[in-house]
């Protein structure tokens, strides 16, 4: 999603954020891509602060895979980083309400029982967010089984 998003903006800029034994091939990957001069990479744990000042936030398969409470941790980490006119954006299977049949079904109990986190419906994402002072904005889906949950602060 960061190269798509970089390479059609070409001015635009970027900070990859990620534990930090992560940071010498994430640098090697963003080289590849000729990107070096446009993608500054981060190490660090979103349990105790990202870089602050962004326009925008996104996490990609992330939430899902805490608990509630250390997703409001890294929710809480995030508000306290953004600007008050910055956008989260939250890319994860958002499963259809009620009891017919979705694919993302099998990923919540996968997630439920490996790392323990969970799936979630929209309702319960602008739940989540609201616990962490954010306001749920939309849901996009996409052509894949995942959606992006927008959110901006409350």
């Amino acid at each position: 999603m960061l190269t798509s998003a970089l390479a059609t903006a070409p001015d635009s800029r970027g900070t990859l954020f990620d534990l930090p034994h992560i940071e010498s091939d994430a640098a090697a990957f963003v080289a590849a891509k000729g990107m070096s001069d446009r993608v500054q990479i981060v190490g660090g744990s979103f349990f105790e602060s990202v870089p602050a000042g962004a326009d925008l936030y996104m996490m990609s398969h992330i939430i899902h895979d805490w608990t509630e409470e250390q997703c409001l941790t890294i929710l809480a980490n995030c508000h306290r980083a953004m600007p008050d006119h910055a956008r989260l954006l939250i890319v994860e299977i958002v499963l259809s309400e009620g009891n017919a049949f979705d694919f993302g079904k099998v990923s919540d109990i996968m997630m439920l029982t490996v790392p323990g986190g969970e799936e979630r419906t929209a309702s319960q994402y602008a739940e989540l967010l609201a616990k962490a002072s954010f306001k749920l904005t939309r849901v996009i889906p996409t052509d894949s089984n995942v959606s992006i949950v927008e959110a901006v602060k409350a």
